[in-house]
């Protein structure tokens, strides 16, 4: 097992490596520059020697591999450098969004899977009925409507008409106004993807339920539900935990929009203002923390997944060890 982690950690930094040279180059290849998104029209008024001065100070006549080492170098000293639009430390900018994207990916990922994991399992188990039909019908709306109609019909319905639920911000009067700021936009970020995960274990339990040692269990009188919650749901929940791993970076392209509807002040709202900024020092912070955090997800879900079944386990040690 300690060889199938090393291997994973190994190809965690490669994959980082290589996504980070891959933004540094397309960033730089974007309309604009650093000199431009720092000093805006103040910079044509300039002289020229004036400008190459800052464009010097700024390291944007070296070539762009020389660039991008002395950038990776700062990085892993914990230098990240200053927003070209703010004057801030990026560390510092960096640091304050993390939490509220954390905390609404988490307070997300819990409705999908309450959610999902009872729909799921009901409607696998009860393939073809009514209750089916009607889910089935719901996940493919769900699949088909963008995140901003969810965030647009929640505004409308508990912030207009019922006028209990705010449309902006995040909370700093307690918990109590933290988490009515927390509901709505928790709950477009999961309503958005939860057609998914119900349709991924419906399907795995209604073919798992056919499997023959399903029916040699019911022919010796094992309960149904033991044979749910030991056998089927156990079996059904490698593909399901898999697909969350998968879809970690449409959950975080998803945390943009709803960000930037709720005006939450996480990662997803920060990257997409830098990007409109050309703010290239935050841009390429929160591109790296976006990639490990789903580096991180996948890797902790493997061993999870290979924790709940050995056959896999055994599986991934045995390509560990090649």
């Amino acid at each position: 097992m300690i060889k199938f982690i090393a291997s994973r950690l190994a190809e965690a930094v490669i994959v980082l490596f290589i996504g980070s040279i891959l933004c540094f180059a397309f960033i730089r290849m974007l309309p604009g520059d650093p000199a431009t998104a720092m000093y805006g029209d103040q910079l044509l008024k300039m002289s020229q020697a004036d400008q190459m001065r800052i464009v010097e100070n700024l390291g944007l006549n070296e070539p762009l591999y020389t660039q991008y080492a002395k950038w990776l170098i700062n990085v892993l000293h914990g230098e990240w450098g200053h927003s070209y639009t703010t004057g801030e430390e990026v560390k510092v900018m960096v640091t304050r969004a993390i939490e509220p994207t954390v905390v609404l990916m988490l307070s997300s990922t819990v409705i999908i899977l309450l959610l999902s994991l009872f729909f799921g399992m009901v409607t696998g188990l009860r393939r073809y009925s009514i209750l089916d039909h009607a889910v089935t019908i719901a996940s493919f709306l769900f699949m088909s409507l963008p995140s901003f109609w969810f965030a647009l019909m929640l505004m409308l319905f508990f912030s207009v008409y019922l006028g209990v639920l705010p449309t902006a911000g995040i909370g700093k009067e307690g918990a109590g106004d933290w988490l009515k700021h927390l509901i709505m936009p928790s709950l477009v970020l999961a309503l958005a993807h939860i057609g998914y995960y119900i349709r991924i274990l419906r399907n795995h339990i209604a073919i798992i339920k056919e499997k023959e040692f399903v029916w040699a269990l019911q022919a010796r009188g094992v309960s149904q539900r033991k044979i749910l919650f030991k056998h089927l749901l156990p079996n059904a929940s490698i593909p399901f935990l898999s697909f969350i791993g998968m879809s970690l970076s449409l959950t975080l392209a998803g945390s943009v929009v709803v960000e930037t509807l709720f005006s939450w002040p996480g990662l997803g709202r920060l990257s997409l203002k830098s990007a409109l900024a050309h703010d290239y020092p935050v841009i390429m912070a929160t591109i790296l923390l976006c990639m490990s955090v789903v580096i991180i997800g996948s890797f902790l879900i493997d061993l999870l997944c290979a924790w709940i079944d050995p056959r896999l386990r055994n599986q991934l040690m045995k390509e560990a060890d090649k």
